[in-house]
């Protein structure tokens, strides 16, 4: 990275907060009525298990009647599924039945970067002359390093990139659909304001929700 100065060498790890909506797509001809009790299986994909997790919590957090994890892992293993094969039309149907559901919330983890620092340092003319990563880190800092002339720290975010499905148990049809990236301190936080984000533009559909201020 030699003779790269430095507002051109980095322009990746210049941090930009996303503060975006979700894009939905919602099945006109779904029953959001009879929706009453969900489970969310683990999502495919590096940290599919939080990504769960993360959705769970926000559903309930507004109401939702969501089965509770081990029950549904125990489910799982003793029908020999996987959450990858588990939202096809038959297998859906079967979940459905066992569990007591009346729709399943699958999902994909498009994106889990975790957030990292970097020391970058150069010559007196801002000329970047070398780049080591040092830690990941959940908090952003950038400034100068005490006794290291021309040096300072950079921290990227953590980027997370989401997708979910509402599928009926009694049709195996989607009834709703989202996906959302979001840049954040930390992994879990990005998945966080990504649940929430979901579980709110199920709010105005699903009579089983409640409104927040």
């Amino acid at each position: 990275m030699k003779n790269i100065r430095l507002l051109l060498a980095l322009p990746a790890l210049t941090l930009l907060t996303a503060c975006v909506t979700p894009q939905v797509a919602i099945n006109p001809r779904a029953n959001f009525s009879a929706i009453k009790r969900v489970a969310v299986l683990p999502f495919n994909g590096p940290k599919g298990d939080l990504a769960a997790d993360m959705l769970t919590q926000s559903l309930m957090m507004r109401g939702a009647d969501v089965i509770e994890r081990q029950r549904l892992d125990a489910v799982l293993k003793e029908q020999s599924l996987s959450s990858s094969t588990a939202f096809d039309s038959a297998t859906a149907k079967q979940l459905g039945k066992i569990l007591g559901v009346d729709a399943i919330f699958v999902g994909t983890v498009g994106e889990s970067t975790p957030p990292a620092s970097y020391l970058v340092s150069g010559s007196d003319n801002a000329i970047v002359t070398n780049v080591t990563q040092v830690a990941a880190g959940s908090v952003y800092s950038e400034g100068s390093v005490l006794g290291m002339p021309n040096s300072q720290i950079l921290s990227t975010t953590a980027n997370v990139s989401l997708v979910s499905r509402m599928v009926d148990v009694q049709t195996g049809s989607i009834m709703w659909s989202a996906s959302m990236s979001y840049e954040g301190f930390d992994i879990t936080s990005a998945m966080r304001e990504i649940s929430e984000s979901f579980t709110s533009s199920l709010t105005p559909i699903w009579p089983e929700l409640y409104k927040t201020n």
